[in-house]
């Protein structure tokens, strides 16, 4: 009747994807003059320590310093046709309201010197006030579980929230070959931390006697079929002394006919027999003996039934029992990163080009008094969906960044380019998938996650209103090549169309501020899903996935 394993959650690929523009995992949303421009790899501004160090040999000799912040903003938004939920759609909304982006740099003729702290990955934190659907599908699953029972409808409150955040410490020297052409190594220093917290609490079912406990009321159906049980063989035992004394071949009638039964036993023994689903002329047509097979029979499989409840209200009261989250990651890693600049036309025409390799990382689970929530229970042992001191993988995957900058007149400048993410590589892009064959031996499955690798395509442009004031304006459009099983409902990736705008300001030759805003639009997928209730019924359905983000930043330059 229930299923084997009631899942409360399914696997995740972590809350990197809190992550609001770039890859699967990265952050490239790091700059001020990002979110006035979309595109800011060919830049040879202070923010160029993250986008083009290797262009920072083009700002002047001293010292220099960028101070950015973003808000960001984010709703999700997936809908679910899973015909149990009590609700169809789930809203999650994710908040950065600090979200830094901090550089420093030192010039000094054909060397520079940079440093740089901003989050590469994560930066915010996902509220989901009604949890989200795989966390209420296999609660739903109850009602035509235990429809046989009675149940019609179920009830339950839950909540989920995650943060995420993969600071990076940036570090690097940057070298002039020439006036031409200038080079850039350094690397990244990755802290990463994931938090999660939520609870489920209050699962009932709607029963004809109300709103009761699944594990409290299939354990009091549990208890009726064992009194079931009581009754149909102490009838039983109530047959024999009539067939001892001869009667074992008469019917009910003659038995009362001959006086061996009063019309009141007759009646209680038919009665017995038509509620365990015999009909009435089969009672009428049975003989002593018959009839007390019968009841032993309606003893046995009630009493079998009853232990089958017994066994499934104990797995409930683990399964639906209140319990709450408190898991914790951390993790660290190494990204080496190289570059290059070449200007030419007297700097009008810049090429910008940086390689970050893979970040190999493992985050390692911190989880308080077993509260890693329970998805199952195998072998007399609660399965947990974290357990302290496991790792999980969070590679953060090599990218490819190119950049080409123009001033086409004086006052108005263009820049365009592309970022390629090689998530294909990562040690989380493939998943093992256990299942068992006909003969019940167990079988593995590498199942690939990503069918194609990110790519981000950018155009942005700026122009002088005057020689201190300029306005400028961008797109971006990022297409993901994640495959379907790569989706899950805390961790989806949409392509994503970008605008955004913005203005500066120069002060004075030693500051300059910034403003900008952008707004992404998510193009929505749907999925059709298919959910087994138990080895012989599945439920069709669909999911679909949308987003929206909006940010706003704040910045200035400072040159010493």
């Amino acid at each position: 009747m229930m299923k084997k394993k009631l899942l409360v959650f399914v696997g995740i690929l972590m809350f990197a994807q809190i992550g609001f523009s770039g890859g699967l995992v990265h952050n490239t949303n790091q700059s001020t003059a990002w979110t006035r421009m979309m595109m800011r790899n060919a830049s040879t501004d202070l923010d160029a320590v993250f986008y083009n160090p290797a262009g920072l040999m083009k700002i002047g000799d001293g010292f220099h310093f960028s101070i950015n912040n973003q808000s960001i903003w984010q709703n999700q938004t997936i809908e679910n046709s899973f015909q149990y939920l009590n609700n169809n759609s789930y809203e999650g909304t994710i908040t950065a309201p600090v979200f830094p982006g901090i550089y420093a740099a030192w010039k000094k003729g054909k060397i520079a010197v940079s440093v740089g702290f901003n989050p590469v990955g994560g930066g915010g934190g996902a509220t989901f006030d009604k949890g989200v659907p795989l966390m209420e599908v296999p609660f739903s699953s109850l009602v035509p579980a235990l429809s046989p029972l009675g149940v019609d409808g179920y009830n339950m409150d839950m909540s989920f929230k995650g943060s995420s955040v993969y600071y990076g410490i940036q570090a690097g020297i940057s070298y002039e070959i020439n006036e031409n052409v200038s080079v850039f190594a350094g690397v990244r220093y990755v802290m990463a931390k994931n938090t999660y917290e939520g609870y489920i609490k209050d699962v009932t079912v709607a029963t004809p006697t109300g709103n009761i406990a699944p594990d409290t009321y299939v354990q009091g159906v549990s208890d009726q079929a064992a009194g079931g049980a009581v009754m149909a063989n102490g009838a039983a035992e109530g047959m024999k002394p009539i067939i001892d004394g001869g009667g074992g071949a008469f019917t009910l009638a003659e038995l009362e006919g001959a006086g061996m039964i009063t019309a009141e036993q007759r009646a209680q023994l038919e009665g017995g027999l038509t509620a365990a689903g015999v009909p009435q002329d089969q009672v009428d047509a049975m003989n002593a003996e018959q009839i007390q097979g019968a009841y032993y029979q309606a003893g046995a499989e009630l009493t079998t039934t009853s232990q089958i409840l017994a066994g499934q209200a104990a797995y409930l009261g683990i399964i639906t029992a209140d319990q709450d989250a408190d898991v914790v990651q951390k993790g660290n890693g190494i990204t080496p990163i190289i570059g290059a600049n070449i200007s030419l036309m007297e700097d009008k025409l810049n090429f910008g080009l940086k390689y970050e390799f893979q970040t190999n990382m493992e985050l390692t689970n911190e989880v308080k008094d077993n509260k890693g929530f329970v998805m199952g229970f195998e072998d007399g042992e609660k399965v947990y969906m974290f357990k302290d001191g496991d790792k999980v993988n969070a590679d953060i995957p090599a990218m490819l960044s190119f950049g080409a900058g123009y001033e086409i007149i004086d006052p108005l400048r263009v820049q365009l380019g592309l970022i390629y993410y090689f998530d294909k590589n990562a040690g989380w892009a493939k998943e093992t998938v256990m299942s068992t064959d006909a003969n019940g031996n167990s079988i593995s499955t590498e199942i690939e996650l990503i069918d194609k690798n990110f790519v981000e395509y950018g155009l942005g442009i700026e122009y002088d209103i005057t020689e201190k004031f300029l306005v400028s304006a961008g797109v971006l459009l990022a297409r993901t090549g994640v495959k379907e099983e790569y989706q899950s409902n805390l961790s989806f990736s949409l392509s994503t169309n970008t605008i955004g705008g913005g203005v500066a300001y120069k002060i004075n030759d030693k500051f300059t501020a910034q403003l900008g805003g952008y707004y992404v639009t998510y193009l929505e997928q749907t999925y059709d899903k298919t959910y087994a209730l138990d080895a012989e019924n599945t439920v069709n359905y669909t999911e679909m996935y949308d987003k929206e983000t909006f940010g706003v930043s704040i910045g200035i330059d400072i040159s010493l």
